[in-house]
């Protein structure tokens, strides 16, 4: 009996020997959690790229791969992904590029637990969980399972953009007679400039029908654009792009010279001009009273300086101002 029991655990030894070389020498799939980065900043949302992949080795294509995973910021759960890459092909690496949007209305109570933290951190934290084609299973195992979390800082951000300082120069009489070809355009466009700023809509509306089509002249505009972040991150903007519609018409569109990052609050100044033969009827009633519907939309990096990152930022917004 005891001779049977020596044996018999020989004969388990070898068979745990043999299943060990094979397991070592059967190829597994491999899974890479890429990165999880900042794609873009909007005034509504922050959106998120995340980045995986399946290596498969063998010379036949796995049925599936399921991505199981919880989008968390300083612990707290926000979203969670089901996903399946599919069929992988044989031989072949398969990438899974996801886009989470975090809205601001959700984040907003994780601001008001942190109001002065200016970085927060975001986890993706998850199983990817891989099928085995069955003539590569072993001991019984039909697929294999890849536990992963990755985690980075993302800046606690809550944008608004307002106009400020908005004024539309006078011009002087002598760059009036520059841009007239005779006194008689020059007393129409005087006078017409006047009902334009100063606000006298007989004299404006009797001058706009003396016609202006001889008269090469800008009018000179100054306004700061003033972002600022309504939670805790600094405020820091790059390269930007803007067009600016008042009334509904084209008004101006550039990239101004100048950004002063303060803090929480990044002032743009822009010092433009616009031809006088662009003034639509709207346009003109617009600057006439001082009171504007007006869109804004643009293009700007956000630079975090923390996580040495330019990240895309994206603007827009409708609103009503006066000056």
């Amino acid at each position: 009996m005891i001779r049977f029991l020596l044996l018999f655990a020989v004969f388990l030894s070898l068979q745990c020997s043999v299943l060990g070389v094979l397991q070592d020498k059967i190829p597994t799939p491999e899974f890479s959690f890429e990165s999880l980065r900042i794609k873009q900043i909007t005034m509504t949302d922050i959106t998120l790229g995340v980045e995986t992949s399946v290596t498969n080795p063998y010379p036949v294509s796995l049925p599936s791969s399921l991505l199981d995973m919880d989008l968390k910021i300083e612990g707290m759960k926000l979203s969670q992904v089901k996903t399946d890459l599919g069929v992988i092909e044989a031989k072949k690496t398969k990438t899974l590029p996801l886009e989470l949007k975090l809205k601001y209305t959700d984040l907003i109570q994780l601001y008001q637990k942190f109001p002065t933290k200016p970085m927060l951190e975001v986890s993706a934290e998850g199983n990817m969980k891989v099928a085995i084609p069955k003539q590569w299973q072993y001991l019984g195992k039909d697929s294999l399972s890849f536990p992963f979390v990755q985690k980075k800082e993302i800046p606690a951000v809550y944008p608004d953009v307002e106009i400020r300082n908005f004024k539309i120069l006078m011009p002087t009489q002598s760059e009036i007679l520059s841009a007239s070809n005779s006194d008689t355009l020059a007393s129409s466009a005087t006078q017409f400039l006047g009902g334009l700023l100063g606000g006298s809509k007989t004299s404006a509306t009797s001058a706009a029908k003396a016609g202006l089509s001889g008269l090469n002249l800008n009018l000179k505009t100054e306004f700061d654009f003033v972002f600022a972040n309504k939670a805790a991150s600094a405020l820091n903007l790059t390269d930007l792009q803007y067009n600016l519609q008042l009334a509904g018409e084209n008004f101006l569109n550039g990239a101004p010279k100048e950004i002063v990052n303060s803090g929480k609050e990044s002032t743009v100044k822009v010092v433009s001009q616009f031809p006088i033969a662009s003034i639509g009827t709207s346009l003109y009633k617009t600057i006439q009273t001082k009171e504007a519907m007006y869109q804004l939309k643009g293009n700007s990096g956000f630079l975090v300086p923390s996580l040495r990152e330019n990240i895309p930022f994206s603007y827009e917004k409708k609103g009503k101002f006066q000056w």
